[in-house]
């Protein structure tokens, strides 16, 4: 007996109601539930630390759903649990390209992990196109600003700053990093004001952070103390506040302090490669060597190529006399990250040392141009300026900086004056060689 049409149409609906799929449906739903399920247990193998385990899970479930860029970002999340950060950039960018439009949130990621691992000029690139497509949040912009400013871009960083500041002219952050641009660009005087005005009217962490980090950097660890004790509640446990004033205590001399600080935090944060390089830098203060090499050790087995633990290893073999291999371990550091600034301040005084006074010069201008120079480093530069007879300008700025600290040093006099013979006949400024600060 043949059905009718209406009887076919009839047994097709009965059937879809009763749960039945076709075969390719029925394919594409499962393949769906294998990723479902293959990213879930990735994500708990990397909450468990099992990196290896979610990477596998991961690439399992790449290869049931190929066109996701899900399992793509959970890779990432995992090599950079692994420390492999050039591996998490790769998959980052393999989740942007499957991603629709190249997902303006995975890009900003892939800013974040370049500016993470030292590649200052790619995060600046990916933030400035995200930017001029209108696709930066405000923290993002607050990120862009800052790199700009560090990289010696004063006006693009004011430029890109004015994306929150037309909207709200007094955002407290906004301010805090208005004032960290005036440091940077040697308007002291404006930022101080600026900083003391923050701290009083919107008693911001990161306002009382960076005042702190400007007394730090001008020898001032005593009022640096007396800033971050004034951060208090949640905010005095974050990472960036107990690093700083483990820094503060370790130049006030008390490295115990400053251990016991550090392995608080590190309790939480056991595979935290930063921490573990802090604390052996802490203890190798203390006079325990082969302390601090074993957590140089755990932190390198971490992050095979960390800058932190690559400079502590350096001090270490400062210490000991041993210039040359201190200096190589030095320039791994900064092959590592160009921006390391503590590599840079021990590496210019080594490259003094041997005579290298362009590669001294340059060392000092990244610190500078990043913030991070101290008021020692600041003279230091001013003289080598007037020693190669270049920048006048910055020079005199910085060695008048100094004198209003130290009226009667006799060393910052004579700095000042030979600037000043120099402007009278260079014309103002230099006419020396110019140094390009260094890259990767």
């Amino acid at each position: 007996m043949r059905c009718s049409p209406l009887t076919w149409v009839l047994a097709v609906a009965l059937a879809g109601a009763a749960g039945c799929k076709d075969p390719e449906t029925a394919a594409r739903q499962a393949r769906a539930e294998n990723t479902r399920t293959k990213l879930a247990e990735g994500r708990q193998r990397l909450d468990a630390g099992d990196v290896e385990g979610a990477i596998a899970a991961a690439r399992a479930a790449a290869s049931s759903s190929p066109d996701d860029p899900e399992p793509y970002l959970l890779i990432a999340d995992a090599q950079r649990a692994a420390g492999n950060d050039a591996a998490a950039i790769l998959s980052l960018k393999q989740a942007a390209d499957l991603s629709q439009d190249a997902s303006p949130a995975i890009r900003r990621k892939i800013a974040d992990l370049y500016r993470e691992t030292g590649n200052r000029a790619q995060a600046m690139r990916l933030l400035l196109e995200l930017r001029d497509l209108g696709h930066l949040t405000d923290p993002d912009i607050l990120v862009l600003a800052r790199l700009q400013a560090q990289e010696g871009l004063i006006d693009g960083a004011f430029k890109t700053l004015e994306l929150i500041q037309r909207r709200r002219p007094d955002d407290p952050r906004a301010k805090v990093l208005e004032a960290e641009i005036l440091l940077l660009k040697g308007e002291e005087l404006l930022a101080a004001n600026l900083m003391d005005r923050l701290v009083n009217e919107s008693g911001l962490p990161e306002a009382w952070l960076l005042r702190a980090r400007y007394f730090l950097n001008s020898g001032r660890a005593d009022l640096a103390e007396g800033d971050l004790a004034r951060i208090t509640g949640e905010a005095a446990e974050r990472p960036e506040v107990v690093q700083l004033k483990a820094r503060v205590l370790n130049e006030l001399g008390r490295h115990e302090e400053a251990e016991r600080a550090l392995r608080r935090l590190l309790a939480k944060n056991p595979r935290d490669a930063g921490l573990l390089a802090q604390t052996a830098e802490t203890i190798l203060y203390q006079g325990k060597p082969a302390q601090a090499q074993r957590l140089i050790d755990e932190a390198l087995a971490v992050k095979p190529r960390y800058p932190r633990a690559l400079y502590v290893r350096a001090r270490s073999l400062e210490a000991q006399g041993e210039l040359q291999r201190a200096a190589e371990n030095y320039q791994y550091a900064l092959k590592s990250d160009p921006s390391f600034a503590p590599a840079l301040s021990r590496i210019w005084r080594i490259y003094e040392h041997r005579g290298e006074k362009a590669e001294a010069m340059s060392a000092l201008e990244r610190l500078f141009f990043m913030g991070e120079a101290s008021l020692e480093e600041k003279v230091a530069l001013a003289e080598l300026y007037a020693d190669s007879r270049s920048n006048v300008t910055r020079g005199r700025r910085l060695i008048e900086e100094a004198l209003r600290r130290d009226p009667r040093n006799a060393r910052y006099r004579e700095i000042r004056d030979r600037l000043q013979k120099l402007g009278a006949t260079l014309g103002g400024e230099s006419k020396g060689p110019i140094i390009i600060r260094g890259g990767r």
